[in-house]
């Protein structure tokens, strides 16, 4: 069987859906927001992709918006293909447009860089 909070947690997530199912929506609308405000190709999922190419550009954007409060992860070969090192960037219901926009501001100037 599955531990008590584990089951407490699902529970508890169907009763919020139940009650607001347009809050499952939340996280893609607040994915496609990121794209549009970088002018970067529309997202899909509430996974946005950023490629930097390499590894070290990845990590290094990474360490820099950590420092600003944003946990981006780098995602590097073996992961995906060579000359396609990436951030990760994973979009939840719980992120306020604010939070999006901040996000977007503080990726505007690794973008730049390319």
């Amino acid at each position: 069987g599955l531990p008590a909070g584990t089951v407490a947690a699902a529970s508890k997530a169907l009763e919020i859906i139940e009650r607001d199912p347009a809050f499952t929506t939340l996280p893609v609308k607040r994915a496609q927001l990121f794209p549009r405000e970088l002018r970067l190709p529309q997202a899909e999922s509430a996974i946005v992709p950023i490629i930097l190419r390499t590894p070290e550009r990845a990590l290094t954007a990474s360490q820099s918006l950590e420092k600003q409060g944003f946990l981006v992860t780098a995602i590097r070969p073996p992961s995906v293909p060579k000359g396609t090192a990436r951030l990760r960037c994973t979009f939840s219901a719980a992120h306020a447009e604010e939070d999006v926009l901040a996000l977007a501001e503080a990726v505007r100037p690794l973008l730049e860089q390319q």
